[in-house]
């Protein structure tokens, strides 16, 4: 494992019960904006949570989100925090809009706010600081390193919950 998870995160993704949605934003086009997507297709095999895949249109799901009724809602999507290719952090309420990078018809902000408020659910953005945007697929092997990080702690405290 990488040292790309801080304690912080690594107790969050511990705490994910069946009552979470976790929704993974990004264009897999873009190299590491595809982390979310990435994240969903591997989780979507080994759990029972409710997982989106939402691509590039968050928006779309936000509705099955609030149907749903969940207790906490993850949203996982490229972010520069200015951190180093692979780093994984909470990004703040008041910087979710300059953070997020996937070419949402919607900002992540608005999102955000809207499923706080539907869902009456705490939400919690987590950003990954990626490498590389170019046109190209596949993660580097930072931002691949710390998406198998948060796999691996997502799976593991789920089997404990």
């Amino acid at each position: 494992m990488s040292n790309s998870l801080t304690a912080d995160i690594r107790i969050l993704l511990k705490t994910i019960n069946h009552k979470t949605a976790i929704i993974c934003v990004g264009n897999t086009l873009r190299a590491d904006d595809g982390v979310g997507p990435y994240l969903a297709e591997h989780l979507a095999t080994d759990t029972n949570l409710m997982i989106i895949n939402a691509g590039t249109v968050p928006e779309n799901h936000l509705d099955e989100v609030v149907r749903f009724k969940p207790d906490l809602v993850i949203i996982f999507d490229a972010a520069d925090f200015r951190g180093t290719p692979g780093e994984v952090r909470i990004v703040n309420e008041k910087t979710v809009p300059v953070a997020t990078l996937s070419t949402h018809n919607i900002p992540m902000s608005v999102i955000y706010h809207l499923l706080q408020q539907d869902t009456e659910a705490p939400v919690i953005f987590v950003g990954i600081q990626p490498k590389s945007l170019d046109m190209q697929e596949g993660l580097s092997i930072e931002v691949k390193a710390a998406a198998d990080d948060i796999l691996i702690y997502i799976k593991k405290g789920y089997k404990h919950a």
